[in-house]
């Protein structure tokens, strides 16, 4: 009876998938979309990560930008793993933690892209959610872990699900040269298994005691949101 209840089904209401940094997230991904259609060079130009705009020309904005510069594939893909799988982060934990898990993983593999560029001598524009996409999957796995959620017409662990299209990810950038720097956006799947594992670290950590030399209480966390 316990393993027929862990896989009962049940479709999340609009209040659950819409939360607050989703909503925020999603508006930007298609404000980002509705700007590249009417301007692509514009837009492209200024938001998209360009190793030689950041490097010199100070366009370093384009870090936490590029992420919102999508097409028509990217913005489905990406924002349907934000709103399903990201909905479902941010209810599990606050909004400022799951848009800091965002931040974090844009920042981190758009600095990597540009030391992919240098190491490559090769300058190629970036652009799309792809690695914050791969983060928020690497977090679901490790987060909810041996629960089950429907994928396709079947139910799976989120840890298989996650491992699936990380490894479905890393074989696709192979299709796309050159090599190295395409794997740099699935990189960001680790970016995101060490976020939660440091922020999980750092809630373990008991809280400081008063100097009067007592604690507020025995085996007291201290929440870092």
């Amino acid at each position: 009876m316990g393993e027929m209840q862990e896989i009962k089904l049940a479709l999340p209401t609009p209040e659950k998938l819409f939360t607050r940094g989703v909503t925020i997230i999603i508006a930007l991904l298609v404000a980002g979309f509705l700007a590249l259609s009417f301007s692509p060079g514009a837009v492209s130009g200024a938001l998209a990560l360009s190793p030689y705009g950041v490097l010199h020309h100070g366009k370093i904005w384009q870090i936490v930008t590029y992420p919102f510069v999508n097409g028509g594939v990217g913005l489905v893909c990406n924002g349907l793993t934000v709103l399903f799988i990201g909905s479902a982060i941010e209810r599990e934990w606050r909004t400022a933690s799951f848009l800091w898990l965002w931040l974090i993983v844009s920042v981190a593999c758009a600095i990597l892209w540009i030391l992919v560029s240098l190491l490559m001598n090769i300058s190629v524009t970036g652009s799309g959610a792809g690695a914050c996409s791969y983060g928020i999957i690497a977090v679901m796995g490790v987060l909810f872990r041996r629960r089950r959620f429907l994928f396709f017409f079947a139910t799976l662990e989120a840890q298989h699900i996650a491992i699936g299209l990380i490894a479905v990810g890393v074989i696709l950038s192979f299709a796309v040269p050159p090599v190295p720097i395409a794997l740099v956006w699935v990189a960001g799947a680790l970016v995101g298994y060490v976020y939660i594992k440091a922020r999980w670290s750092l809630q373990a950590r008991p809280a400081a005691r008063p100097r009067g030399g007592r604690s507020g209480g025995k085996g007291q966390f201290v929440d870092i949101d």
